[in-house]
């Protein structure tokens, strides 16, 4: 909220003077298509976001998502300040400007994720053993799969191989708004 670092402390009394006001972008995890669907609902601001229910956000965004907006609306947030950590895992993810109902559009997207996750890997001297693939669809449900390989390994084929295999396992009767791979269980070489 303040520059240069964006580092601002809210107290409880401030959250409705400070926080209500500022559009729902501002929240983190909130990107455009977010943004356009909480402005179908009326939502514009973190207050009109903060007015609505649990139920209603968990109806209309998910469990998981639904309940983190509606916490995040109220300044709500139980995690530990962590100020040090060690990389457990390497992901990336791709939103989709448009929805995707394309499985060979989502398969070339995974196949250049996985190469950007090895590359990651690669230079910060790890290896992986869990891979894992997410896919949010247009209606904003999240799903994800999991494999867990024989061993650790940095190889692209292999994590490739995995990622694939998770692939298979998703249905895709409704299109796709983001798909992401996640490479866990880090290990330095």
């Amino acid at each position: 909220l303040q520059k240069p670092d964006g580092l601002t402390i809210i107290n409880e009394d401030d959250i409705e003077s400070q926080l209500w006001p500022l559009p729902v972008r501002k929240l983190m995890g909130v990107g455009p298509k977010t943004e356009a669907y909480l402005s179908g609902m009326g939502i514009t601001t973190v207050g009109e976001l903060a007015s609505r229910s649990r139920a209603e956000l968990i109806e209309g965004l998910g469990a998981s998502y639904g309940a983190y907006l509606y916490e995040a609306s109220r300044g709500i947030d139980e995690s530990p300040l962590v100020t040090h950590w060690e990389s457990k895992s390497s992901s990336r993810e791709t939103t989709f400007e448009q929805d995707v109902g394309d499985w060979q559009v989502l398969a070339k997207t995974l196949v250049e994720q996985v190469k950007e996750v090895v590359a990651d890997i690669r230079a910060r001297g790890y290896t992986g053993k869990t891979v894992t693939v997410k896919v949010r669809y247009s209606d904003f449900v999240t799903r994800t799969r999991a494999k867990t390989m024989a061993g650790h390994t940095d190889t692209e084929e292999a994590i490739r191989k995995a990622v694939f295999e998770c692939f298979k396992r998703f249905t895709f009767e409704k299109k796709v708004r983001l798909i992401g791979v996640r490479l866990g269980g880090l290990e330095k070489i």
